[in-house]
């Protein structure tokens, strides 16, 4: 997942993982995602309705999204066209 951030790219040329001042604020989590995304919740402030989540399992998109997050199923991986889906 951190690979991942490093190749998601901005119009700016910033990579995903250096959006993040914080180290707290980059969680690679393996346990439940509801909590995962709960504890991004709280240390950022940022409103679930305006977070995105995207995950190959499609019984973790279905539990964070009862929070109000955007889910997106990716059973084959992460793609462009996910990626600009939830743009």
């Amino acid at each position: 997942a951190y690979q991942l951030m490093k190749w998601l790219v901005a119009d700016d040329g910033m990579p995903l993982s250096k959006c993040f001042h914080e180290e707290n604020l980059i969680e690679i989590s393996y346990q439940d995602k509801t909590r995962h995304f709960e504890s991004l919740n709280r240390k950022t402030g940022i409103p679930f309705e305006e977070m995105a989540f995207f995950d190959n399992e499609f019984w973790n998109v279905q539990s964070v999204s009862q929070l109000g997050v955007k889910c997106y199923h990716t059973p084959n991986g992460m793609t462009k066209e996910d990626w600009n889906a939830c743009l």
